[in-house]
């Protein structure tokens, strides 16, 4: 996954500490965001007001609303649709504008949305690495014998590899929702392939989901790892369409 560029220039006030979009057929977008720095003003001076169901939520939850939208109104200013104000369709993924396949993700102090106009699925996921405890916990639930052995082998610590992996499925999972309007769980895809150096991983449907998207279907992925986070991103071509080269 290449470095991010150019800086998005984060408004006055400090809550968005910082924040980036790396060009090209997929675009994907970062910011950071101080939930300390957080207060309900700013999504009225933003003229990004809460949604109803929010506005008794906790601060992080609310913090997390605004980073999020913020980063979308701002990216899609460079697809010349401006003002734009991210909603949800009845099952609560987003509604993106008309030509535009997009994901979004966030987690602590850490928003991250992919995009593009390409005929795409797209999934992206953000994650903060999970705890140990948390890691051993949640094995059996996540994957498959075969898929904690490989990568108990990655000369990764197992939290860290477990989250990746959690990540990655994730991201498989939003991307593929648009298509299937399916639920999964994490044992109905596994993780073939995670090469550390290129930063890539193949993942494999264990089940037909639809005629496009059988038993055997590979899907390709990138990411990022950091000493607290994991960024995935999955994109797979949209039925019908070859995947650009």
């Amino acid at each position: 996954m290449n470095v991010l560029n150019p800086v998005l220039p984060p408004p006055e006030g400090g809550f968005i500490t910082s924040a980036s979009v790396r060009h090209g057929e997929l675009l994907l977008a970062q910011a950071r965001f101080d939930v300390n720095l957080y207060h309900d003003p700013l999504s009225l001076a933003w003229h990004l007001p809460l949604p109803s169901a929010l506005q008794q939520a906790v601060k992080k939850r609310r913090a997390e609303f605004l980073a999020s939208r913020w980063l979308t109104r701002e990216v899609m200013r460079l697809y010349a649709i401006p003002d734009f104000q991210l909603q949800n369709h009845s099952d609560r993924s987003p509604r993106w504008p008309s030509g535009i396949q997009a994901s979004l993700s966030h987690t602590e102090g850490a928003v991250a949305l992919a995009v593009t106009r390409q005929p795409l699925c797209v999934g992206v996921d953000i994650e903060t690495i999970m705890s140990a405890r948390t890691a051993e916990e949640t094995a059996a639930m996540l994957m498959s014998e075969k898929e904690q052995a490989r990568l108990r082998s990655l000369p990764l610590p197992f939290p860290q590899a477990a989250t990746l992996l959690f990540s990655l499925k994730e991201s498989l999972y939003k991307a593929l929702w648009p298509q299937l309007h399916q639920p999964m769980d994490f044992h109905q895809a596994s993780l073939l392939e995670a090469d550390l150096t290129a930063q890539t991983a193949v993942l494999c449907l264990n089940q037909t989901f639809s005629p496009v998207f059988t038993q055997g279907t590979r899907l390709e992925a990138s990411f990022q790892l950091e000493a607290d986070r994991v960024l995935t991103v999955l994109t797979h071509p949209i039925s019908g369409n070859k995947k650009p080269a």
